[in-house]
């Protein structure tokens, strides 16, 4: 479609357009302007590998001896699997519930840090709608990372000596806005005011159309009468008027009766209503 054309559509019909117009560029900039906003803060963690007792501390104090070994998570090939463990743990729909219960920010991000796959960092992302909650949805989730670790590994009742333990790297000392999150709502005003802009143009467009054909199916049977009217009155009058009108022949009309007929009104009557029956 030519968009000259639409914009001069949009002119002509610019008693709609124009307010849906100025009513939404007032919500965008409210939207803009007071809509919640979205505020972030992250941490990372360090997972550090046990420091399990050797053959030689165990000689040096027996008590070490007596001491659970059994971490299942030591026995792995990977030594990376508690990391990933810990990922799918944090990201789980219960502890955005736990969050929740809590009066905190649901939305947050659990991701492993620098050294991809096998690296034992935690990078944790909080969001919420203040700075405040920002940080503290992010020191939960810090804080639910040590419980979740400490309690995975005490499944076979390992002792402390031969579990994972993790340290803060970097502290959520900052919230950061997030500006996107607002440009995603002012685009879905903008998006919806567009919408409801050419819908509006599209129906007073189409019941202008419906007015010019109305207009127009009135006007056409009239001049239709009028152009089958006018030969059907001259017709008739010249049936009524033409050569085989007595009236308009007069007097020698009928083989010289009419002159009989004048001095016989009552004969006269009585041929003229036999020439209608006739």
């Amino acid at each position: 479609m030519d968009p000259i054309a639409v914009f001069r559509t949009i002119w002509q019909h610019r008693i709609v357009a124009i307010p849906i117009v100025l009513l939404t560029a007032l919500a965008s900039i409210y939207v803009y302007q007071f809509a919640p906003r979205s505020y972030e803060s992250s941490a990372t963690y360090a997972m550090i590998n046990p420091d399990i007792p050797s053959e030689l501390d165990v000689v040096k104090n027996p008590q070490l001896g007596d001491l659970n070994p059994k971490n299942p998570y030591l026995r792995s090939s990977d030594p990376s699997l508690i990391v990933q463990v810990m990922l799918t743990k944090m990201n789980a729909t219960s502890t955005a519930d736990l969050l929740a219960s809590q009066g905190l920010g649901d939305h947050y991000t659990v991701s492993r840090g620098v050294g991809g796959i096998n690296g034992f960092l935690v990078d944790i992302t909080g969001e919420g709608e203040s700075p405040e909650k920002s940080i503290a949805t992010t020191l939960a989730l810090g804080k639910l990372l040590q419980q979740y670790l400490y309690d995975a590994q005490k499944v076979n009742g390992a002792d402390d000596a031969y579990l994972f333990s993790s340290i803060v790297v970097a502290t959520p000392d900052k919230a950061t806005e997030q500006f996107s999150s607002r440009l995603r709502a002012l685009i879905v005003v903008l998006l919806c005011g567009a919408v409801l802009m050419f819908g509006a143009v599209s129906v007073a467009r189409s019941m202008a159309v419906s007015r010019e054909r109305r207009k127009l199916l009135s006007t056409k049977p009239e001049g239709r009468a009028n152009s089958r009217r006018g030969p059907t009155v001259d017709r008739f009058r010249d049936e009524q008027t033409g050569p085989s009108s007595p009236a308009v022949m007069g007097p020698h009309f009928d083989g010289g009766h009419s002159q009989d007929e004048s001095k016989n009104p009552k004969a006269a009557r009585e041929h003229r209503l036999a020439g209608v029956k006739r």
